[in-house]
């Protein structure tokens, strides 16, 4: 099951205007997304924004970890040239929460592919 393809910069300007809490809704949706198209049970998008909630700190290492596994998706998807790029989104979660839309356009090329089978459950 493939994730649903969101605007970028829609979902920049949303988590940015919104103080952040469009952002936890995005990162529960995106979590959820990889979760199921991976068959990951050890991704936990709940688990996630609780433990963000609780330690503000925790919130630094998502973009690095969900990078790992958007590298994983575009490898099933079929993408050769998919690169971890954890480091990169942090970077640019700090450049205004950018961030966002970058995951967003990784996730986007991963939906938007035809190659890949899904994981079945």
């Amino acid at each position: 099951m493939k994730g649903e393809v969101r605007n970028p910069t829609t979902v920049w300007l949303l988590a940015l205007f919104t103080c952040g809490f469009y952002g936890l809704y995005w990162w529960y949706m995106a979590g959820t997304e990889l979760k199921n198209y991976l068959g990951k049970d050890e991704l936990n998008p709940t688990t996630d924004l609780i433990i963000t909630l609780l330690c503000g700190f925790y919130a630094l290492y998502l973009p690095i970890k969900y990078g790992k596994y958007i590298q994983e998706a575009q490898m099933r998807a079929g993408m050769s040239n998919a690169q971890d790029q954890g480091v990169t989104f942090l970077l640019f979660m700090f450049l205004c929460s950018f961030g966002y839309a970058k995951m967003q356009e990784e996730l986007n090329k991963i939906w938007e592919s035809g190659g890949g089978a899904p994981a079945t459950f």
